[in-house]
């Protein structure tokens, strides 16, 4: 008799309704023109993420979810110093200097979902048909 315990999934709210387990790191990100953005794999799916810009002023970071979507208008854009908070449920993330390498740290709430349960997000599934609408 084997036991098949349930696991909590994608669609569990629980686990985006409790205490996330932390996952941090800094950098610098990759000047976008002449390189491609800095990927970043989480272990886990993210309840939330915290993105700072570690610059005093001048330098900006993109945001993105997909690398496509990094050159293609589909980021978001932190100015020098700024830092946003997203509850976003990702297991990725794209970053890269808008026009110069840029410092930032982030701060990841993550969930016991693992990252392989999360699907692809992209624009363009893969029989051509439109994605994720919105993230390149």
């Amino acid at each position: 008799m084997t036991l098949d315990n349930p696991k909590g999934g994608i669609g569990y709210a629980a686990e985006f309704q409790s205490s996330a387990l932390p996952w941090v790191t800094a950098s610098v990100a990759p000047n976008i023109s002449g390189v491609n953005p800095m990927r970043l794999d989480f272990p886990k799916v993210t309840r939330f993420v915290t993105f700072a810009n570690g610059d005093a002023v001048t330098k900006k970071l993109r945001i993105g979810f997909t690398r496509n979507g990094m050159s293609n208008g589909f980021y978001y854009l932190l100015d020098g110093g700024q830092q946003i908070t997203l509850e976003l449920r990702v297991k990725e993330v794209y970053v890269a200097g808008d026009s110069t390498n840029a410092p930032f740290s982030i701060c990841a709430g993550l969930t016991n979902i693992n990252s392989r349960d999360m699907p692809v997000l992209s624009g363009t599934l893969p029989n051509g048909d439109a994605g994720w609408l919105g993230i390149g």
